[in-house]
């Protein structure tokens, strides 16, 4: 291939980036709705015409964010897929699907839950996705189970619990102002579930990790 047409190709990877990024945060602080075409354009730093020679509509990078949390989410999981084998592996796996190392993420997940409401495609993804992750947590229950580790009667209850967990906690970080302490971290959630099911009181985990 050419370098020119390997410049403009690599060029116009960086222009799609940067717009997805100005989404991210601009879905994060004024929200899907408030947020324009031109808005994510000028935070990018591009015209309109750029938009509009990557994404056809506002929905389109919408849908393009929905698509990288909820392979982000996928693939955290499955990275730990087989280390639930103990209590405190299952209490790590739960802790890295409810931790977001981009900051600006639980906020757009409310704009994501909003849009699901009104939109058919967004509101089949995310369906599709939390069917998908349910499966995995409740193998990663199933996998505690076997090993001892925890007693649960129910794999797929557990795993319901442990999505609404995650979503709860997003909202909490979403809300929290920004410098402020979280009232939880996503390890003492994750205890929180896992030290019931394992038989030892969350407070004695909790000094036993200290």
């Amino acid at each position: 291939m050419p370098r020119a047409t390997i410049d403009r190709f690599e060029q116009r990877k960086l222009t799609r980036a940067k717009l997805i990024d100005a989404a991210l945060k601009l879905f994060s602080t004024s929200g899907y709705e408030h947020a324009t075409v031109d808005d994510i354009s000028r935070e990018a730093g591009y015209s309109k015409g750029a938009y509009y020679f990557h994404f056809s509509t506002k929905d389109d990078i919408l849908t393009e964010l929905l698509r990288m949390w909820t392979e982000d989410r996928a693939t955290v999981l499955a990275a730990s897929d087989g280390e639930a084998s103990s209590a405190d592996g299952l209490r790590d796996v739960l802790a890295s699907f409810f931790t977001y190392e981009e900051k600006r993420w639980p906020a757009v997940l409310l704009e994501f839950w909003s849009q699901a409401l009104r939109n058919d495609e967004v509101s089949k993804r995310i369906s599709q996705a939390y069917g998908s992750w349910r499966g995995q947590l409740a193998a990663a229950f199933e996998q505690a189970a076997s090993a001892s580790a925890i007693t649960v009667d129910s794999t797929q209850d557990a795993a319901a619990v442990a999505l609404a967990a995650h979503d709860g906690f997003a909202v909490q970080v979403a809300i929290t102002p920004a410098g402020a302490r979280a009232p939880m971290t996503a390890e003492a959630l994750a205890e929180s579930i896992v030290a019931p099911l394992s038989g030892v009181r969350a407070a004695s985990r909790r000094r036993a990790v200290r």
